[in-house]
């Protein structure tokens, strides 16, 4: 996935992510967003024919999920759509965004572990994150980042990850409605977060 022109820091490119093969990318534009994702959904469908019976619901939920990522100017949005032993449905998606500051950025810049504990700090004096786990974690590939990991309702894995001589953030936002799963689904997420890399010329 690639910055749209004129967005971010003049030599940064995109991100990669390694995502397992039974994710779907989400067409994010919307002259063409429904049809892929009724295509999506007619591919899960012949893996898991059992799913046929929620097919509205689950090209209505992806669609609402691909309007929200559109309209929050994401980058890249993939969802995962699979049978449980049970007859029901797990689900989750990815959705991965570059936060611009806003406010003018100090000079020079601070280091991205600063930047991390700053984030840190200000998540945990945040009355609506006392629910959170807030860390500081070494992704392989790109270095220091912060994983807020939240379980309540629906489980919610977000990595915001400083972009070197910049003042952005990549964010890294996975989701998953299924409370039952959510040992599966963070450890899922975790592991495809390691494999992120940050592109640039």
């Amino acid at each position: 996935m690639t910055m749209p022109d004129g967005d971010g820091p003049a030599s940064f490119r995109g991100v990669e992510i390694m995502t397992p093969g039974d994710w779907q990318e989400l067409d994010l534009d919307p002259a063409t967003r429904h049809k892929s994702i009724c295509r999506a959904v007619r591919r899960a469908v012949r893996r898991s024919p059992r799913l046929r019976r929620d097919t509205v619901p689950l090209i209505a939920m992806l669609d609402r999920i691909a309007r929200e990522a559109a309209d929050a100017g994401a980058l890249y949005c993939t969802s995962l759509v699979v049978e449980t032993t049970d007859g029901g449905h797990f689900v989750a998606n990815l959705l991965i965004q570059v936060c611009l500051e806003t406010a003018t950025a100090p000079v020079p810049l601070p280091s991205a572990d600063e930047r991390c504990a700053g984030i840190v700090a200000a998540a945990i004096d945040d009355a609506g994150w006392t629910s959170a786990e807030v860390s500081v974690v070494a992704l392989p590939l790109v270095g220091p980042g912060v994983r807020i990991c939240v379980v309540d309702g629906a489980v919610s894995v977000q990595y915001l990850v400083p972009m070197p001589h910049a003042a952005h953030d990549i964010v890294l936002t996975f989701t998953c409605p299924c409370p039952p799963y959510a040992t599966t689904a963070i450890e899922l997420f975790d592991a495809m977060a390691s494999s992120v890399v940050l592109r640039y010329d």
